[in-house]
């Protein structure tokens, strides 16, 4: 059975999920909306479906079933309760709000609505994350002393970065890159090594002049189990940078090429070797697994429980930027 579907948000990634979506996943596309008229006419002509004007054209429309949200961070509680109090099943991309106070209350009217909600996390289901994950589960790396990664682009050498777009706006990417790219990077963490308990977070202005949005964000990390952890996100890295290292005190491992690649050195090994991989598309898996989940009336992995608690580091993390003071995250979720 195929899940009707409608897109809240025809930016880029609206796209790419719709791209995503016509690839096998049990959901089809037949409505959109989005602020611009120009924008929802070209998305509806592209994918094939109708073009309705307001998100409350969508919620009225008995076809849809469900929602994809990609819209302005700061408008996704606020379309989540909305869809969830039409009925409407719910898959928002990340991050999911931009408090806790806001995840919950999303949460909660997905709860009461009975509906499906699914938090965009799709890297934690790339082939490198899967397998990392057995690997530490089956205790090849015995003890896991640290966790290290990066996350960054080069997007702040891009034209199109003004104060016009959501990425030039403080109030939509509080944390520098953290909202779009470190926040991928937060998830797969504690989908690895369980909950972040405290942060200490550094957050600079060291490129960018045109917009009033710090580009370097770099973190210690840490986790209730007692291991420790670093990440940098920043927005002008000469190239792409998507990395994670595990270090342990049996083995080490590293998560490349965008999880496509995976390396393992055993303890006195004098050099890492790759790891054979099946190769996965994330996003194809991550909306294959939201039909499937709205079909059989079960959770999906990364709902609001595990969304809330990504957007709680992601909190403390403007919290110790601004403060200068580590903050403890479990407080915030208890």
């Amino acid at each position: 059975m195929t899940v009707r579907v409608a897109a809240i948000g025809t930016g880029r990634w609206g796209g790419t999920l719709a791209d995503a979506a016509g690839r096998g996943t049990g959901l089809s596309i037949v409505a959109c909306t989005s602020r611009s008229a120009e924008n929802r006419a070209a998305f509806a002509k592209t994918y094939g479906c109708r073009d309705l004007p307001t998100l409350d054209a969508v919620l009225a429309d008995r076809e849809v079933e469900g929602v994809l949200i990609t819209t302005p961070h700061t408008a996704h509680a606020e379309h989540i309760v909305a869809a969830a109090s039409a009925g409407k099943h719910v898959f928002v991309d990340k991050p999911f709000t931009l408090t806790v106070a806001d995840a919950r209350r999303a949460t909660e009217a997905c709860r009461r609505a009975g509906v499906v909600l699914a938090v965009g996390h799709q890297r934690r289901k790339q082939a490198a994350s899967r397998a990392l994950k057995r690997l530490i589960d089956e205790g090849a790396f015995g003890r896991v002393a640290q966790i290290e990664g990066n996350f960054s682009a080069d997007y702040g050498f891009s034209s199109t970065l003004t104060t016009r777009v959501w990425r030039g706006d403080r109030a939509e990417a509080p944390g520098g890159a953290m909202t779009n790219l470190g926040i991928h990077h937060v998830d797969t963490y504690q989908y690895l090594l369980g909950p972040i308990a405290r942060v200490m977070a550094f957050v600079r202005r060291v490129a960018l002049t045109k917009v009033p949005i710090d580009d370097v964000t770099s973190i210690l990390f840490e986790f209730a189990s007692g291991s420790v952890g670093y990440l940098g996100t920043s927005w002008v890295h000469a190239n792409r940078t998507e990395t994670i290292t595990v270090h342990g005190t049996e083995a080490q491992a590293w998560h490349e090429a965008s999880g496509a690649r995976l390396f393992l050195a055993r303890r006195g090994q004098a050099e890492r070797k790759e790891l054979p991989l099946t190769p996965a598309d994330a996003v194809v898996e991550e909306l294959t697994e939201f039909a499937r989940c709205v079909r059989d009336r079960v959770r999906p992995e990364v709902s609001g429980e595990e969304g809330t608690a990504t957007v709680a580091v992601l909190e403390a993390i403007v919290q110790s930027a601004e403060s200068g003071r580590a903050i403890d995250i479990q407080r915030s979720l208890s």
